[in-house]
């Protein structure tokens, strides 16, 4: 089965220039990616990229509630037709209806990455309150969230916007094999400099963004005209007419008379770069800006103003400064600093250099978000098909935050048991009690991205089942409602709760093994079930049994293979046949 993923954004702007690795990342594994949005001149690049495109023609960047819920109705639709097992959503509207509309659509797995929520600490607290209970809303209907900025994953933290065990620091990154200041040939610095009127001599500031308010620029005109005629201001990027915060046509004609140069929308920005002196961006708000980490891997010294996610990007006084929001004079005075003092400006440069190789890698950014993909579809019990090399595996202990995950694979590995048929709800419960209880032994295969493989066991099987209807019996219940009101539901599961193995065998008991299908093949049952009867024979148990349907040949293969021989057959459920085998401690594996 290949694996579909749908990525959903605003604009195709933001699938081709902030996401295009991550969707070429699963084709190249022979996936699909998908990308919605609405639909623009950048559709026919990713088409190129092998990317197919379903246009969401409602959905704009401007306020307007009418669009907003007609391009959810779109997405509904689309998602309804195009049967995706990932949909990835990007803040903020998107992220928003997407993740509602993604359940609520039937798609197995929402993942959403949190660019940057759109509210400051300057905001009035009614905006505040809007935007953090939309995004503490919309969190509830996904499986994961990824946060670019730390800053912004501890502010979710704090104020419960994310339910426990979903939220994970994904940081950003740039093509750092592309932005590299070594990669450009000399000549190409002043070949530039010569063709914006700029000499040896002047200072040249470069600031890269859409033409928006917020993006700091009206201030940044005022500081660059009081700095005189030694510095020379260029802006890349487009006009943003749509938004409501779009650079007046008036604002941009003076900045022009007054020498500033724009350049609009450029695709050699590495050269760009080269032909900079320092790197600005006074934004109002950013999540996690690449235009920063682009200049930081170029080595450019940057002047930035101190809000989350520039304070992702820049050490003040390190490889940049920080300045306060709006302030034209503070922003003179960096820009000055750096301007005047060449040596500083290097060290500055070189410090950004070695903080975006340590940092700004976007090959770990995407292989944190395969990784998000693996663990939940493993948690869904959808086969990974991505044709990519296997990681290192490391057996360890379970944790309780491992317990949803076992639950998982259980759930998709062991479908002819009967626990599956109460819920992951309910098997996420029963694992984490047994990780907890002393007399247990749960070890998880992990790959780096969580548990690829598990195996589960006890001393004594009916000690743990009695204190597991103790302390957990009624909330286990409920877990399990309504499936225990299902014919033969509730009898099965007094019947496994109760039952103890007989009096004729040994008391402790292997109660589950499974392997992650895409790591089939490779030994880890074998290696689970002899670290998991190492550990049990070290504590003293000298003997071990494990109940396996008399029909399942592979499970009874593998437990053979492990020393288990053949004991006898019963039935824990009335009318199915199972095969109880034993291990002991004195016996050598077959």
């Amino acid at each position: 089965m290949t694996l579909k993923v749908v990525h959903l954004t605003t604009v195709d702007m933001s699938l081709r220039f902030l996401l295009l690795p991550q969707l070429k990342a699963v084709v190249a594994g022979g996936g699909e990616s998908v990308g919605m949005s609405a639909p623009g001149s950048w559709v026919a690049a990713l088409e190129d990229e092998g990317i197919r495109h379903v246009p969401i023609t409602a959905s704009t960047r401007q306020p307007n509630l009418w669009a907003d819920l007609h391009a959810a109705y779109q997405v509904w639709r689309a998602l309804r037709r195009e049967r995706p097992h990932i949909l990835h959503t990007h803040n903020p509207k998107p992220g928003v209806y997407g993740r509602i509309v993604g359940r609520l659509s039937g798609v197995p797995i929402v993942v959403n990455t949190v660019h940057g929520y759109y509210a400051t600490d300057e905001d009035p607290i009614w905006k505040r309150g809007l935007v953090y209970g939309l995004e503490a809303i919309a969190a509830r209907f996904s499986d994961a969230e990824l946060f670019q900025s730390r800053e912004d994953y501890e502010l979710a933290r704090s104020l419960r916007l994310v339910p426990p065990g979903r939220a994970t620091v994904l940081g950003n990154g740039v093509d750092l094999t592309r932005f590299d200041s070594d990669s450009v040939d000399p000549s190409r610095r002043g070949q530039l400099r010569e063709e914006l009127g700029a000499s040896a001599e002047t200072i040249v500031v470069g600031a890269v963004g859409r033409l928006v308010l917020e993006k700091g620029y009206p201030e940044l005109f005022a500081a660059v005209r009081r700095l005189g005629p030694g510095y020379m201001l260029i802006c890349i990027g487009p006009e943003d007419a749509h938004k409501p915060d779009s650079l007046p046509s008036e604002t941009i004609d003076e900045a022009r008379r007054a020498g500033v140069k724009f350049l609009g929308m450029r695709s050699d920005m590495v050269d760009l770069y080269s032909a900079m002196d320092l790197f600005a961006l006074p934004s109002h708000r950013e999540g996690f800006p690449r235009a920063a980490m682009e200049a930081a891997a170029m080595g450019l010294p940057i002047v930035a103003t101190d809000i989350r996610g520039c304070r992702d990007v820049i050490a003040d006084g390190v490889n940049g400064l920080l300045v306060p929001v709006r302030s034209p004079d503070a922003l003179e005075a960096a820009i000055r600093k750096l301007g005047e003092h060449d040596a500083l400006r290097a060290a500055m440069g070189e410090a950004g250099r070695s903080r975006a190789k340590e940092r700004f890698d976007e090959r770990e950014v995407v292989a944190k978000v395969l990784g998000t993909y693996r663990e939940a579809t493993r948690r869904r019990g959808i086969p990974w098909s991505l044709g990519e090399s296997h990681a290192p595996v490391s057996l360890r202990p379970a944790r309780s935050e491992d317990a949803p995950a076992i639950a998982g694979l259980h759930a998709s590995s062991i479908r002819t048991g009967f626990l599956p048929r109460l819920g992951r709800r309910f098997l996420t419960r029963l694992y984490r009690s047994m990780v907890s209880w002393p007399g247990s032994i749960v070890l998880v295969a992990d790959d780096g991205t969580g548990p690829a493989g598990f195996v589960a066991g006890v001393e004594d099987v009916g000690v743990f089942y009695r204190r597991f209807l103790f302390r957990d019996g009624l909330a286990a219940a409920l877990a399990a409602l309504p499936r225990l009101l299902l014919p033969g539901n509730a009898r099965r599961a007094w019947e496994t709760l109760s039952y103890e193995g007989g009096s004729d065998g040994p008391n402790a008991e292997l109660l589950a093994m499974a392997v992650a299908e895409d790591q089939r093949g490779r030994g880890l049952g074998i290696e689970l079930g002899a670290r998991f009867l190492s550990d049990l024979s070290s504590r003293g148990v000298p003997r071990v049994r494990v109940v396996v349907g008399a029909d399942n040949s592979t499970a009874i293969g593998l437990y053979r293979r492990l020393g288990f021989s053949d004991s006898r057959d019963m039935e824990v459920h009335r009318g199915e046949q199972s095969k109880v085998m034993v291990w002991s401690a004195s016996a050598s594996p077959s």
